[in-house]
């Protein structure tokens, strides 16, 4: 009985060991989104993933030179970092101070202006990505298993397909 026990012990621990993580391809995400997103890529490294984050040349957050477990994959797109900041400021001046001093029809049309704004810098993003064809042809070489995503930012659907890979939201409040 101790033997067999013994035996399987070691073939458990033997199989462990020789499991090799997935490879991991992670949609682009700004804010608070990219700072939920971390602990999420870290736990995954922990359990043995390769993670690669795609990275538009106009982000604000995601910074390609700060030290980091993942490997960043930066393309370039069509909005000035400039450009994105003046969004960003609209926006926050928007939900903070505005807001509260307008009337609901006010606040729709202000809500669908910025709306209009971040899909079109989205579409952007999705163009820097598809239209390139280097990046495209890393990114089928690059053998992943799946991409992971935070629903916000479109576009990683379409990736995924196009990459034949599965696609998996992750969305944290």
């Amino acid at each position: 009985m101790d033997l067999r026990l013994s035996a399987r012990v070691l073939l458990v621990l033997c199989v462990t060991w020789s499991v090799n993580g997935g490879n991991i391809l992670v949609w682009y995400t700004e804010g608070s989104h990219w700072i939920n997103m971390k602990p999420v890529l870290n736990t995954l490294i922990d359990r043995g993933h390769q993670v690669t984050v795609l990275v538009p040349s106009s982000s604000l957050f995601m910074n390609t030179s700060e030290p980091s477990r993942f490997r960043y994959e930066p393309f370039n797109v069509d909005v000035s970092m400039e450009a994105m900041e003046e969004f960003m400021n609209k926006f926050l001046e928007f939900s903070m101070y505005e807001m509260d001093h307008m009337s609901y029809l006010q606040m729709y049309i202000r809500v669908a202006e910025l709306m209009g704004t971040d899909i079109q810098y989205s579409l952007k993003v999705l163009d820097g990505v598809l239209k390139s064809e280097t990046l495209m042809k890393k990114l089928k070489e690059g053998n992943y298993d799946l991409l992971l995503s935070d629903p916000i930012y479109p576009g990683s659907d379409l990736v995924a397909d196009i990459l034949g890979i599965p696609l998996v939201y992750s969305l944290r409040f």
